[in-house]
């Protein structure tokens, strides 16, 4: 009996290994190349954990993160794109896209009863190219603020100097 379980075992890891190399096998062979999506829906159905159904060109299909609603009969996550809640996300390009997260657990809960049905985030290129950039341009007037506050210390530095100065100078002149 502790044979077979022993060699149950030893089978498993040893299958589990076999699809570990695989895998890394197949994404050696892809290499850097790049998947073309049709869609953004298509682009969802590549992400673990959410269920796509079938719809016509341009309307929103059936989206399923986490199930069935316990409050409502409403299965559809809560679509976010840079920030703003949005109903469709048809209208987005797959080459627009920077990063899909999906978030299905407690985490949801800042989204509220809302994100009650899980949420997918949606990062576009052309946002995260204007949060560098103002990323970037805090950076560089906390710099500024930086160098302006040290030369307004030096000018103070250089004025106490220059009035301890005056002071004995007038002291000599009595």
């Amino acid at each position: 009996m502790k044979v077979r379980v022993i060699l149950f075992a030893i089978a498993g890891l040893l299958a589990f290994s076999l699809a570990a190399s695989a895998q890394e096998q197949d994404k050696e062979a892809l290499g850097d190349a790049k998947v073309q999506y049709s869609s953004i829906i298509d682009m969802l159905r590549r992400e673990p954990g959410i269920i796509v159904g079938q719809a016509s060109a341009g309307s929103m299909p059936r989206v399923l993160v986490r199930g069935i609603g316990t409050n409502t009969d409403q299965t559809q996550p809560l679509f976010v794109v840079d920030g703003v809640i949005t109903d469709n996300i048809t209208y987005i390009l797959p080459n627009d896209v920077y990063s899909i997260e999906v978030i299905k657990d407690g985490t949801a809960s800042i989204y509220g009863m809302q994100g009650a049905n899980g949420v997918i985030e949606i990062t576009t290129k052309s946002a995260r190219e204007a949060s560098q950039k103002a990323l970037k341009a805090a950076q560089e007037a906390k710099q500024l603020a930086k160098e302006t506050k040290k030369a307004e210390r030096a000018a103070a530095k250089e004025a106490k100097r220059l009035e301890k100065e005056a002071r004995k100078a007038a002291k000599k002149a009595k």
